[in-house]
């Protein structure tokens, strides 16, 4: 896409908390609905307190169906170290986690209204909006970051969907990493075959214009859904596993912090084929990760999705399951997409020095 996102000085606000700096956002993004209700994105920006990477990576993650932006910053008592917002600003990185519409902070009131279309372009919206505050120094606080800034769209789950559609329909970013979605045909992995081919079953028939009102969820298609063993390896702590699920889910009876008490109707995202057109779209670098235990039949395939895309990296990381941040192997994982985007990010001018030519008799 060019690089869209540079300029020759940046200057940015951050409020000082802990170890890394946080902005709360707020985008209003009514105007993709023409009216009506106002509607807003709601976002966290992190950032380290000083940041030398040139150029700079800033990630834009969205959760799954269910979570909530707070999903990249999970703090537990007790625990330690399942914050992937941490892990990143550590390494140098900007990290903005953002709510899509009908979930968490952000607006809920017009859930039946939401489709794919709207999710990604109120979605494209949030981004270029902040990436335009960010470029003319109108947030708060000040930050100085290099000339050229490298944006990374990054979505878990229905957050990946969410990602591969604004990229293919928007080019909203640089390279897309999209974590535990299957642009092919989502799947959630269920411990018996019964089990399996009721949840499989409940979203076969689901095209882009089957309206929210007919998107049943899997219960009320008859399926008994076991999401523990499709969202958690059996090694993490039960105290995390029991805040996350023990009250139920979809709907979440109590909602954890890193939770959301509703989300859009587009369960349409899981039917086979339903994200294939935008996939084939996606031009920029693509990194593809996957737990052990995932929502993808055959992972091997997943690249194929792809087929315009000019880098395809693929990833799947043991004694994982669906919900990647709450695995004992989340580190992993974080590191190889920290290692990832700044394989991908361009290399300053000066790394590469004109050659020396030699005069020849």
């Amino acid at each position: 896409m060019g690089r869209r996102y540079q300029r020759p000085v940046l200057i940015l606000l951050l409020e000082r908390a802990e170890q890394m700096k946080r902005i709360p956002l707020r985008i209003d993004v009514t105007e993709i609905f023409g009216g009506g209700s106002p509607q807003h994105i709601a976002g966290t920006l992190f950032a380290p307190e000083t940041v030398s990477m040139s150029p700079q990576i800033v990630m834009f993650a969205a959760p799954g169906g269910g979570y909530s932006q707070g999903y990249y910053d999970i703090r537990f008592d007790g625990l330690s170290g399942y914050s992937q917002a941490e892990h990143h600003i550590r390494q140098g990185i900007v990290l903005i986690a953002f709510d899509p519409l009908g979930v968490g902070q952000s607006s809920v009131d017009r859930l039946a209204d939401l489709t794919v279309e709207i999710l990604a372009e109120t979605g494209d919206l949030f981004v270029r909006t902040v990436m335009e505050r960010l470029l003319a120094g109108t947030l708060e606080d000040a930050l100085a970051v290099p000339d050229t800034v490298f944006v990374v769209g990054v979505g878990q789950s229905l957050g990946g969907g969410l990602t591969i559609l604004m990229q293919g329909r928007h080019a909203s970013f640089d390279a897309i990493i999209v974590l535990g979605k299957s642009a092919i045909h989502t799947q959630l992995p269920q411990p018996s075959r019964a089990q399996f081919a009721a949840t499989r079953t409940a979203t076969l028939a689901y095209t882009r214009d089957t309206p929210a009102d007919q998107q049943i969820s899997d219960e009320a298609a008859g399926a008994i859904v076991d999401y523990a063993y499709a969202f958690h390896w059996g090694t993490e702590p039960q105290a995390l596993r029991d805040a996350d699920l023990a009250t139920g889910f979809n709907p979440r009876r109590i909602t954890p912090p890193w939770g959301s008490a509703t989300m859009p109707i587009v369960r349409v995202m899981r039917a086979p084929g339903a994200l294939r057109d935008d996939a084939a779209k996606v031009t920029v670098p693509v990194l593809l990760a996957f737990g052990e235990r995932d929502v993808s039949a055959d992972v091997r395939l997943e690249a194929t999705a792809f087929p315009h895309s000019n880098d395809i990296t693929l990833l799947v990381v043991p004694r994982m399951a669906h919900m990647h941040n709450f695995a004992d192997t989340r580190a992993l994982l974080w590191r190889r997409i920290v290692d990832w985007a700044r394989s991908q990010a361009p290399a300053p001018a000066d790394t590469f020095p004109e050659p020396t030519r030699h005069e020849t008799a």
